[in-house]
């Protein structure tokens, strides 16, 4: 039989549940409060996760495993300062640290020091220690990693291929991303990016020449690229826990 690995975004599963938990209280002299529930908050948590085992799990043999950031290093604020700067006055929802404490507590779970759960989840995704992996979030960078993609949202699970995956990371490279602060190739949107990949391949001097147009130099274009890729299996020594950055020189 297939092996299979359910491996959860639990940044993203945290933050859900928090939100949809926290309740606004009105109360009679005026003043506005906000309140969350602990045992709602677990109850509701072990509810997705079971739904997700279920459906995609279902008549398999399965793993589960839950994905965190280190929240407190991160290192492409390495590579780029302004990496999430535009983030770091926004507040986590009431109960996010009881939950991720919990979730820690009862299920598989994995942090590796320096990396987002993005990353944690691209290199289990891609080590080749089971038959199938299913990444299960709503974020859009997962589009850039070989695998199966169950997005929570959604509902719809995706297959993508390394060629595919690929192509998405270049785009990130050129469009950027302003929910994460890094800006890309200035001029070029998601038509426009689409276009170049599609015209000039999905090629390293396909980014050069973008950036070079735009009047940026190659080591701003690597920068970017950088900070844009998800980490695989091939971008992270675990027993050294060291990154090795992505480079042109890495074949892809």
């Amino acid at each position: 039989m297939d092996t299979l690995r359910l491996l959860i975004d639990g940044d993203i599963l945290t933050y859900k549940v928090c939100w949809a938990v926290q309740t606004v209280v009105h109360w009679d002299d005026g003043i506005l409060t906000t309140a969350t529930n602990v045992e709602e908050l677990k109850a509701q948590a072990n509810f997705m996760i079971q739904e997700w085992q279920e459906k995609l799990g279902e008549g398999k043999d399965f793993t589960t495993t839950i994905c965190f950031s280190d929240r407190a290093n991160n290192f492409r604020r390495k590579i780029f300062p302004d990496y999430k700067l535009n983030r770091k006055d926004s507040k986590k929802p009431l109960g996010y640290n009881h939950l991720e404490t919990y979730l820690k507590e009862y299920y598989a779970t994995k942090t590796q020091p320096m990396l987002e759960a993005d990353d944690v989840l691209g290199i289990l995704a891609t080590d080749g220690r089971f038959d199938r992996n299913i990444i299960i979030s709503i974020d859009k960078d997962m589009l850039t990693i070989p695998c199966e993609y169950y997005n929570m949202d959604s509902e719809v699970t995706e297959v993508i291929d390394e060629k595919t995956a690929d192509h998405m990371f270049f785009f990130q490279t050129l469009t950027g991303d302003s929910v994460d602060n890094y800006k890309g190739c200035p001029g070029i949107g998601p038509k426009k990016a689409t276009e170049l990949l599609l015209t000039k391949g999905v090629r390293w001097q396909t980014i050069i020449d973008a950036y070079a147009k735009a009047g940026l130099t190659e080591d701003h274009a690597l920068t970017q690229a950088r900070v844009a890729r998800i980490l695989r299996t091939k971008d992270y020594d675990f027993n050294k826990e060291e990154i090795n950055l992505w480079t042109p020189s890495t074949k892809m």
